[in-house]
């Protein structure tokens, strides 16, 4: 149907075509190139389809990400329903695995990296994606090197069919977590789960699990283990392999500390050459059920023959489940095998998934099956437990969710790897506490926001001014503060030129103890180059972890809304940013900053 399409839009060419119509080249009147996913006609006659079509396309606009392929607009005309989309310049991932076969392994961690990031935004959204593959993940070649932008998320969530006419479209096969057979509903942790799958293929060529037969492809994804192939690093492959745990919740999550994992070892792993390109995978070995033991190190009363995926029970439940759910995923594979729905829960990984610690070895390369340091004492359940040497993900992981972190980064001590724990207040075997505040390596130069001046935007407090402010009873470090006042929804801007050096920032973001009204409720919203990247909506006491992916942005904006206090008096609170830094993309070293790896004040 080349030509207008509504009153905005000309289509030009067809790019590409899948399981739910076809994807055309197009532009609006104005000139602005756009890309245009027309879904089959036959979905266009169903009014529950138009209908899940308009009301999740609210959900689909508000999902930005500079690695996602952002949706424009929504287009409904007679018998078309269109989805309106960046045009990506470049091809998918599958295009140069199917061409130079096996990737470097830090470029692979990269890729992986920037498909987790985008994952997270999709999560916090509350949708799963459920079709993450190399088909879904483009490689826009407008930069160097080629950026990920995930596609495709929400899209199948709309055409999904329902009743008598519904295909079950599961996702596609090779990439099919084992849940997913036992008829449960997808969760973030399937995502991640599709997630090592791809890397494990980028490393190597092949997924894990691949055979000529459907049904022994099913298999395999429940009740064996994958093969370890030569060449591959260690701490890759420990971290793949607790991506691929059979039990969801022993993944580990959610999706933004995932990237923060694969970001590291992709620095750590520059150099390593790419592994040999295979034909087929490694024999898959019998599961040792990870599930099952972490599930019964998080509950020692819980035995493996319990009523849960990880038990006896649920894996024969699951090999019943397996020839039903084959006939169903035909039809997907037939059909291109896309789908995602929206998470009914939260949108959070389900419960705390630990992560196993990646230490280095005297060869470079992680023990296969790594040893503690040293013993580890147990404590309860209402005690803060040991955290010290233990990547940052997994320590925050083995905390509480009602527990606030506090991170200080510190210069990696040499030979030590980034991003683990050096110290820890309170410390090991005392009460839980509100704030937690852990002292992190970091091989990456560190900027406080509050030593940067804000280019534009409302008056902020910081230094002397900011000394003061507390959360949960902690002082801030290096904090920020936006003193504002309920009356009339009070709003504020500040905007900081970030110049595309930097990677994250992270932090705490609260509302002061000291304010006046105990209502106080803040909502502050991170924007990069227009884009809006993150929203909090913090109260007294309640204080929240900080973490916004700012790669590649030039201008950070916050913009902050006071509500909820006592308008008769004006009374209102602060917003504070505790400990607010940014971390540096590799290899730059802000002004501010005298060597590569600074040590931070007080440490």
């Amino acid at each position: 149907m080349k030509g207008p399409l509504g009153s905005k839009y000309i289509l030009e060419e067809v790019i590409g075509r899948g399981a739910t119509g076809e994807v055309w080249r197009g532009r609006t009147h104005e000139g602005e190139r756009l890309a245009f996913k027309l879904l089959h006609d036959t979905l266009a006659r169903d009014p529950e389809t138009v209908n899940r079509f308009l009301r999740e396309g609210s959900i689909l606009r508000e999902v930005v990400h500079p690695h996602l392929v952002r949706v424009h607009d929504l287009v409904v005309e007679g018998a078309t329903l269109a989805i309106v989309m960046d045009l990506v310049e470049g091809s998918d991932l599958r295009a140069p695995l199917a061409a130079h076969g096996a990737m470097r392994p830090g470029d692979a961690c990269t890729v992986a990296a920037e498909t987790a990031s985008a994952l997270a935004a999709v999560h916090d959204a509350g949708v799963v994606h459920r079709d993450v593959k190399p088909e879904n993940v483009l490689l826009d070649t407008r930069r160097t090197p080629p950026a990920v932008r995930l596609t495709d998320f929400g899209i199948a969530r709309i055409a999904e069919q329902t009743g008598s006419k519904s295909t079950m479209l599961v996702g596609t096969a090779p990439y099919i977590a084992p849940e997913l057979a036992d008829g449960q509903p997808p969760t973030p942790a399937t995502d991640l789960y599709a997630l090592g799958i791809m890397l494990y293929e980028m490393c190597c060529g092949v997924t894990p699990f691949a055979d000529q037969s459907m049904l022994v492809m099913l298999q395999r994804h429940g009740h064996s283990a994958p093969g370890r192939p030569p060449g591959m690093p260690g701490a890759l492959w420990e971290l793949i392999v607790a991506l691929l745990a059979k039990d969801p919740a022993a993944r580990p999550g959610p999706a933004g500390r995932v990237a923060m994992l694969l970001e590291a070892l992709a620095r750590d792993l520059e150099a390593v050459p790419a592994a040999e390109t295979l034909t087929e995978p490694p024999e898959p070995v019998a599961a040792l059920h990870d599930a099952d033991t972490a599930l019964s190190m998080r509950n020692p009363g819980r035995e493996s023959g319990g009523t849960g995926s990880g038990g006896r029970r649920g894996r024969r439940r699951r090999s019943l489940a397996i020839a039903a759910v084959t006939a169903a995923v035909v039809c997907a594979v037939a059909a291109g095998g896309y789908a995602a729905t929206r998470d009914p829960g939260s949108g959070e990984n389900p419960g705390p998934a630990p992560v196993t610690p990646i230490a280095k070895s005297e060869g470079g390369d992680p023990p296969a099956t790594p040893s503690p340091s040293r013993a580890r004492a147990s404590y309860g359940p209402n005690q803060v437990p040991d955290l010290v040497g233990l990547p940052e993900a997994q320590a925050r992981a083995l905390l509480p969710s009602s527990v606030g972190v506090q991170i200080r980064r510190e210069a990696a001590p040499p030979g030590s790897p980034d991003g683990v724990v050096l110290d820890q207040d309170p410390k090991p075997g005392a009460d839980l506490p509100t704030t937690l505040q852990l002292t992190v390596s970091s091989k990456q130069a560190i900027q406080y926001l509050a030593d940067i001046e804000p280019s534009a935007g409302d008056r902020i407090k910081t230094g002397t001014e900011a000394a003061k402010l507390r959360l949960s009873g902690h002082p801030q470090l290096h904090a920020i503060g936006v003193e504002g006042s309920p009356c009339g929804n009070e709003t504020g801007t500040v905007e900081y030129d970030l110049g595309q050096h930097y990677t994250r920032l992270q932090g705490l973001a609260g509302v002061d103890d000291n304010s006046a009204a105990a209502k106080t409720q803040v909502t502050v919203e991170f924007y990069g180059d227009a884009r809006k990247l993150k929203s909090i909506t913090t109260t007294l006491g309640k204080s929240q972890d900080l973490e916004v992916d700012v790669r590649g942005v030039l201008r950070l904006t916050l913009r902050w809304t006071f509500s909820g206090g006592d308008a008769s008096r004006c009374d209102g609170g602060t917003l504070v940013l505790g400990d607010a830094q940014l971390v540096a993309a590799a290899g730059y070293v802000p002004p501010s900053t005298e060597s590569p790896n600074p040590t931070l004040p007080g440490g």
